[in-house]
């Protein structure tokens, strides 16, 4: 185990790590890769991650170490729920990359909304910098997001 995160173990294609806090809480992080029909979509994953047995979260600055060196390590392995928790998780791992300080990846946050019928999106994409440029990733998702709307 390294001295700054948790040692994690990883099951599955569409991986699942999870890993043991030393307070006993068993964290998991998941990928799934987004599988969708649109060339400008490969190579993005949607991430999840939280608490299993949801008992009290606990100040543990090895629980971000660990998820972050998670997300990390698995883009670098693989180049290629709602639980009404999304904005919680969302805001606590904008904390946890912005501390990160790493320039090899990006993180794109697109807010969208569709107001006849009051729906809110709140999408966040992390990916490697070799292989998408953020502009060109925000624009074929806004495009993807105004086709999927209009397909009502």
């Amino acid at each position: 185990m390294k001295t700054n995160s948790y040692s994690y173990t990883k099951e599955g294609n569409d991986p699942l790590f999870t890993f043991l806090t030393k307070h006993g809480l068993e964290y998991y992080v998941s990928f799934k890769k987004m599988d969708l029909e649109n060339e400008n979509f490969n190579r993005l994953y949607a991430i999840d991650f939280g608490e299993l047995n949801n008992k009290k979260f606990i100040k543990d600055d090895l629980i971000e170490n660990t998820i972050i060196e998670i997300i990390f390590d698995f883009f670098t392995s693989y180049p290629d729920s709602l639980d009404n928790k999304q904005l919680f998780r969302s805001k606590l791992f904008d904390k946890w990359y912005s501390k990160s300080d790493n320039k090899e990846f990006s993180k794109l946050e697109i807010n969208y909304e569709i107001p006849e019928e009051e729906i809110h999106y709140k999408l966040e994409f992390i990916f490697k910098n070799e292989f998408h440029n953020i502009e060109t990733v925000k624009q074929h998702i806004k495009t993807q997001l105004d086709d999927f709307s209009s397909m009502k």
